[in-house]
């Protein structure tokens, strides 16, 4: 078979719907607003001097060689206001399809800057969304439903190395969670799920508290997720040229991340999955859909020598970013030896390609627990500043979930567990000063920052809640300069 044939072959069996490029494009640009508006509603606890987690701290904690963001330049309401309409202004851009490019790019490169800003309220869907969005740079989903679409006159051209890296893409967030699960309660035990929903700070009311009273639901629910998590990648390689295997897998997707959604509190996650996954619908499902225009001018010049050679190097570009990208997944399983080079790490980091699909792996996470706001005021006296009541109460809320405004707080807790207890007096010292401002006839002079934690154990046992006393803090412990 000579190279003219194997391009031949994957172009027709790894050619990407112009349609659902354009699909992709528009619901992923929906999405991005969605959580710039969410993101919007906590700028000052999330981005500012103000809040949570100054600007001057960030180079000190989980900063690495070549990250950079524009938002830390200045650290007022003002900066970030200016930051994060920019960033909306060209989200609709994206959206409407106008100046797609260009749209594009500047989408991307604020999201670098805003997740580096603020690295410990980040997930895995904020990885998959900011990848989707490069890749997106070198896919043609601007031919459709745009309005460069209208002045556009010749005829779109698959690029299909663009679109091996955006299945590649898909491919990895599932190959590589399922090869990261490695515990018995995923493949021997079938207690995955069971232990998910036993986490109080992520069980959603409803739906995941009657899954959770469901014991042989969730066993077989688990196995069932193991299995689908190993067919979607095996599907996206797939030749689909007959057999439809990536519109199979979209659905495996979207059934999957619908199930996840109705059950854990986990913002847009899910949400991101089944959008970056609508490129793989086939054409022959959006037959009914056109585009704003039926028919294209072909253009049958020949191309100029210049506008080859830099074809030929952005392919050269895509497959080394390809082999990049799959470097950093092998990295994180145990079996791998191999890892990127430090010389090319601050390169890799500068356009933030870092990516780890570990969700609920190698098992899942069995400390669990809830705050308590124990707040004095100038005479000593105790007030919970949670549920504003003269009388801390310790006692488990009856959803634990309910605790926290978005994802991101929860987010933010759960790696407050964890070793950044630098976060801890931080997380303090906001809460006391929010409420303080808050309430000016009700001002506490201190604030002692409790965790009751406790250990999810089988057949729906905890350990006795121990309470941890993360932080104490007063109006004077943390300078915001």
């Amino acid at each position: 078979m000579n190279l003219k044939r194997i391009i031949i072959y994957f172009k027709q069996n790894y050619a990407l719907s112009f349609k659902s490029l354009a699909l992709m494009r528009i619901a992923l640009a929906l999405v991005c607003l969605a959580d710039l508006i969410i993101r919007a509603g906590d700028l000052t606890a999330l981005y500012t001097a103000n809040g949570i987690w100054p600007a001057h701290l960030i180079k000190i904690f989980g900063w690495y060689s070549g990250y950079w963001s524009l938002h830390a330049f200045y650290d007022s309401y003002v900066w970030e206001t200016f930051m994060f309409t920019t960033h909306i202004i060209f989200v609709v851009f994206l959206l409407i399809g106008y100046k797609t490019k260009l749209a594009n790019i500047i989408v991307w490169l604020l999201y670098i800057s805003l997740h580096n800003r603020n690295l410990f309220i980040l997930q895995a869907g904020d990885d998959l969304l900011r990848l989707t969005l490069f890749w997106g740079l070198f896919l043609p989903w601007q031919h459709c439903y745009s309005i460069d679409s209208l002045k556009n006159k010749t005829k779109p051209q698959q690029n299909v190395i663009a679109n091996l890296a955006y299945l590649l893409l898909i491919f990895s967030v599932y190959f590589f969670t399922v090869s990261l699960k490695t515990s018995t309660e995923w493949r021997t035990e079938g207690s995955a799920i069971y232990y998910a929903l036993s986490l109080d700070q992520i069980r959603l009311p409803y739906t995941g508290d009657w899954l959770y009273t469901q014991p042989f639901l969730m066993k077989i629910l688990t196995y069932i997720v193991f299995i689908i998590e190993i067919f979607i990648p095996l599907f996206i390689l797939l030749p689909s040229k007959k057999i439809p295997f990536r519109f199979y897998t979209f659905l495996l997707i979207i059934i999957l991340h619908i199930g996840i959604g109705l059950t854990l509190f986990v913002g847009l996650f899910f949400i991101i999955n089944m959008v970056t996954a609508i490129a793989l619908i086939p054409d022959s499902v959006l037959n009914k859909i056109s585009c704003f225009k039926n028919s294209y001018k072909i253009n049958f010049a020949l191309k100029k020598k210049q506008n080859i050679y830099i074809n030929q190097f952005k392919k050269l570009v895509i497959v080394l970013l390809i082999f990049f990208n799959l470097l950093i997944n092998l990295s994180a399983v145990q079996w791998f030896s191999y890892e990127v080079a430090k010389p090319l790490r601050g390169a890799l980091n500068a356009i933030k390609i870092s990516q780890y699909w570990g969700m609920f792996s190698p098992s899942v996470l069995k400390n669990d627990g809830w705050f308590v706001y124990d707040g004095r005021d100038s005479f000593g006296r105790q007030h919970d500043l949670r549920v504003d009541s003269d009388y801390v109460d310790f006692k488990k809320p009856k959803h634990v979930v309910s605790m926290y405004k978005t994802d991101r707080w929860r987010k933010l807790a759960e790696n407050m567990q964890g070793n950044n207890t630098f976060l801890r007096p931080l997380y303090c010292n906001y809460i006391l000063n929010k409420w303080n401002a808050e309430h000016p006839n009700k001002k506490m002079a201190a604030l002692n920052l409790y965790y009751i934690n406790e250990i999810n154990l089988e057949n729906y046992k905890t350990t006795n809640p121990n309470k941890e006393l993360y932080c104490y803090c007063t109006n004077e412990f943390f300078p915001n300069k």
